[in-house]
């Protein structure tokens, strides 16, 4: 499926990229495609996410178009920036109560940019101790931060 799906990806064949994800399911089409990303580090994975996400929003479709955006295409400028809204349409999606959509948002307050700000962070970080009260990641966000808003 690897070189198919770089290939329909490559020449924006939309239409087919969507009858080949409902083919092999959510799964093995986010590791493929992140896979192809890393390796051509093509601007078009990312913009055939966004067209598939036009027809058929999904907390899932916008988790993909995150983690393409914050790894194999982090270098472009403004990526860690265009995944925000990602991450948050996830959340609306899913009500708000999706912990890895939070996390998400966490990480990007680790990077260069610091695109979420530590209050914000905190504020996250607390949301998912309430949904998961044993998340490693929050509580070690409001260890490390918290005191220093203080």
């Amino acid at each position: 499926m690897d070189s198919r799906l770089e290939e329909l990806i490559l020449s924006m064949q939309v239409g087919e990229v969507k009858k080949l994800y409902d083919d092999v399911g959510y799964e093995a089409f986010s590791h493929e495609l992140l896979s192809i990303a890393f390796s051509n580090e093509s601007l078009t994975n990312y913009v055939v996410l966004v067209h598939l996400l036009h027809e058929d929003e999904s907390p899932e479709l916008h988790d993909l178009a995150f983690q393409v955006l914050t790894h194999p295409l982090c270098h472009i400028e403004g990526a860690y920036a265009s995944s925000l809204m990602h991450a948050k349409k996830s959340l609306d999606v899913n009500h708000s109560i999706d912990v890895r959509s939070l996390e998400n948002l966490l990480f990007l307050n680790t990077v260069p940019e610091k695109i979420v700000s530590d209050r914000d962070a905190v504020q996250i970080a607390k949301r998912i101790q309430t949904l998961e009260p044993d998340n490693e990641v929050a509580s070690l966000v409001v260890r490390l931060i918290a005191p220093e808003e203080d």
